[in-house]
């Protein structure tokens, strides 16, 4: 049965969190005297908007959190074909980080906010620099961290032998890069952390942890987008460095 009154009370809680956005952009554009070019276009377009945010999110909360903590708990099985041979353990391990990079990348080139970083940096650019490349320079690096985010759930390491590493990677990758590639490099990373990267990463993550003895979810459950941010703009500026 149809919960009318759950659906309403979400869908409210989208039209709050994005009015007061909607508002004070609307605002500066009246103080700012800029016209008005079609009222009619712009409550469609916030109506849209509304509408479009809450079939999203619903969306995100019925289909990719669920999938991606059934995935997370049924990786344990990825190795069943090995069960009883002495390399069963290496070879489950080496399937679910290879699982997991595959899922980091597809999932990155689904972001659209990505994709608009990338177009926007091709039009600044005069097309010297190709949105394709940044799209998958990125999308790889955010394979990457997710591929070690899911190692340390694995081998229930500290977040601290992972983190440092990898942020020192990307301090020395940044001293080689052009200046104007560093900052374009970090907005891609942050691009990565969307609707679809965000739930399916902590989802997966977190489904993993739970199902692993002696793992505490909550500790090596989290951190994975951060990871595949630092390891996207690593990617980014190591394409610049190397020409690609």
């Amino acid at each position: 049965m149809v919960d009318y009154k759950l659906i309403l009370k979400e869908f409210w809680t989208v039209v709050k969190s994005t009015a007061p956005l909607i508002l004070v952009l609307f605002t500066m554009k009246l103080l700012l005297k800029s016209p008005v070019d079609s009222l009619k276009q712009f409550i469609f377009g916030f109506v849209f908007v509304l509408f479009g945010l809450f079939v999203f999110q619903k969306g995100i909360d019925m289909c990719l959190v669920p999938l991606g903590n059934d995935v997370g708990r049924s990786f344990r099985e990825i190795g069943r074909p090995f069960a009883g041979t002495s390399s069963h353990e290496i070879m489950t391990t080496f399937l679910i980080i290879a699982a997991c990079l595959a899922i980091g990348f597809a999932s990155t080139l689904v972001e659209p906010a990505l994709r608009v970083v990338a177009r926007q940096a091709e039009e600044v650019s005069s097309g010297a620099l190709k949105s394709n490349t940044l799209v998958y320079a990125t999308a790889l690096g955010c394979a990457i961290g997710m591929a070690v985010g899911i190692a340390k759930v694995l081998y229930n390491l500290k977040s601290a032998y992972i983190f440092i590493p990898i942020v020192i990677v990307a301090l020395i990758v940044s001293f080689f890069a052009e200046d104007l590639i560093i900052g374009l490099a970090w907005d891609c990373a942050s691009a990565t952390t969307g609707p679809v990267n965000i739930p399916i990463n902590s989802a997966i993550a977190i489904g993993l942890a739970s199902v692993l003895p002696g793992v505490d979810p909550m500790r090596v459950g989290f951190g994975l987008v951060g990871l595949t941010s630092v390891c996207s703009a690593s990617t980014v500026m190591l394409a610049s460095v190397l020409r690609i």
